[in-house]
């Protein structure tokens, strides 16, 4: 896993600027966050086992919920801190792997959140399943796990060779933001993320290069189930809000 902690290690003092705003971003996603929360989780502490630099975590926190967070990567998870203290908010950071989470405790949580297309970075399904079990064994009976994943259905078979880039302009200044795709074989592909900024009247530009598994969304559904989770549901963007595809599973 050292790849992805170089990749996200690099990324930390940037990865704000992937989003058009990452402030309402947070709000959105906590928003949506929260609606499923408390409609299906029992109470109790949330854990945010892939938290980055804090989108989902800040987010929660701020409407309310005691939150635990944890990363592979040391410099997320200091500035997620960072971020936290920053706000005022009370959030205890982690560094952990999410394939083990050492530093949570068990039957602890009321649900465990793995968002962002984290567990695709997991290089095959015995990675993931050893992953969904350490999520499953750190909640609380009837707690719920959500997790969030690209929709890789059709991209498996299109093997695309980048994303579409996107333009923002801000007070700041101009952003592109933009990834190269270079596919290894069906599943496995490396990704080149670019973001170049406008610094005044010059531009400043940074290349993050991590790797991916692409696996479909039904094919984690099912990993869930066999992981030992009850109701596992797969929740679309246009059910959910979110930009992704959400997973959740219940501990029976």
């Amino acid at each position: 896993m050292s790849g992805i902690e170089t990749f996200y290690d690099g990324m930390s003092e940037h990865y704000h600027l992937i989003f058009q705003d990452w402030e309402a971003s947070m709000r959105h996603q906590g928003r949506v966050i929260d609606s499923l929360l408390r409609s299906s989780a029992p109470s109790g502490p949330v854990l945010d086992c892939a938290c980055g630099i804090g989108t989902q975590s800040l987010a929660l926190a701020a409407l309310g919920f005691e939150v635990d967070a944890s990363d592979l990567s040391a410099a997320e998870a200091a500035r997620a801190k960072r971020e936290a203290v920053a706000r005022g908010l009370q959030v205890r950071v982690r560094v952990d792997d999410m394939r083990r989470l050492e530093s949570a405790p068990v039957a602890h949580y009321g649900a465990v959140l793995c968002m962002d297309n984290a567990l695709p970075h997991l290089d095959s399904d015995e990675d993931i399943g050893s992953a969904l079990r350490a999520m499953r064994s750190r909640l609380r009976p009837g707690g719920l796990l959500v997790l969030s994943q690209r929709d890789y259905g059709p991209l498996i078979s299109e093997r695309p060779p980048s994303m579409p880039p996107s333009f923002f302009a801000d007070p700041d200044g101009r952003r592109i933001v933009f990834q190269v795709w270079d596919w290894h074989d069906d599943r496995r592909y490396t990704v080149h993320l670019h973001i170049s900024r406008q610094i005044g009247p010059n531009w400043q530009d940074h290349h993050f290069v991590g790797n991916y598994r692409a696996i479909p969304v039904e094919e984690t559904a099912a990993l869930t189930a066999s992981a030992g989770f009850a109701d596992v549901r797969v929740l679309p963007p246009v059910d959910t809000g979110f930009y992704q595809p959400i997973v959740t599973g219940v501990r029976a």
